[in-house]
């Protein structure tokens, strides 16, 4: 009788231990994995305004203001105050979003000046590099006004009339020119952006160097002509055009 009472006893305990054992939880699951890490990139929310970064821009505009020096001696009209066309490109690099360097390239086809050898209107060109500090306003730094200057060439190119030696209201045919003068530069503007796209548009001042040392009895020859028109040529441009930042 009490190897039964035994026998009986064990096999309850057994059946607990293995009720117990079933509705214990496991403890192997996997736990959940952790959200991903959002981007970092450095040009996240256009914040152009704490990284190096590049600016190019085309542009077109007018000319206005043309004036020469008080001494230049080949009969240029100083009054003349038509405008005319110009178009060209800006390549910048800021570091920092703040300061940098900046090429920038102009031309300007029949451009308006007045002078009885020009056939017709000359070409002028400015070819300078610059010295650019920006600053970042708006929501996302998204406006960037800025201003710039700095040293290069204005050259002009231009057919003019060569004169009877003799008789010098005779014209014995015509002659290409092209010259240029060292030449400064100094203007201000802003771009805004809308991403990596958006706009330019700036005034700026032009001058060249003034040199009257021009034997004025060999205008046909060389380029003496357009580096006498040149000397102390100064004039404005205003711009406006496209821009891209990367």
């Amino acid at each position: 009788m009490r190897i039964a009472d035994f026998v009986i006893t064990a096999a309850v305990v057994a059946g607990l231990s293995g009720s117990a054992m079933a509705q214990t939880p496991s403890t192997s699951q996997t736990a959940p994995a952790p959200a991903a890490q959002a981007n970092t990139n450095n040009y996240n929310n256009n914040n152009y305004s704490e990284n190096d970064h590049w600016v190019a821009s085309a542009f077109v505009g007018t000319n206005f203001g043309t004036g020469f020096s008080s001494d230049n001696l080949l009969g240029i009209d100083t009054s003349n105050t038509n405008t005319s066309f110009n178009f060209g490109g800006q390549v910048a690099y800021l570091w920092g979003g703040y300061v940098g360097v900046e090429g920038l390239a102009e031309f300007s086809p029949s451009f308006e000046l007045t002078n009885i050898l020009f056939e017709n209107k000359p070409d002028v060109n400015t070819y300078m590099a610059n010295g650019i500090v920006a600053g970042h306003w708006g929501e996302d730094n998204r406006f960037m006004p800025y201003a710039s200057g700095g040293i290069g060439a204005v050259q002009m190119h231009s057919k003019i009339f060569v004169l009877d030696t003799i008789n010098p209201d005779l014209t014995i045919g015509t002659l290409t020119q092209t010259g240029s003068r060292f030449g400064w530069d100094l203007g201000a503007g802003v771009m805004g952006f809308a991403g990596k796209w958006g706009f330019r548009g700036d005034v700026r001042y032009y001058r060249a160097t003034t040199d009257n040392n021009v034997n004025l009895v060999d205008l046909g020859t060389g380029d003496v002509f357009t580096q006498g028109v040149l000397s102390g040529f100064r004039f404005w441009k205003a711009n406006a055009g496209v821009a891209y930042r990367w």
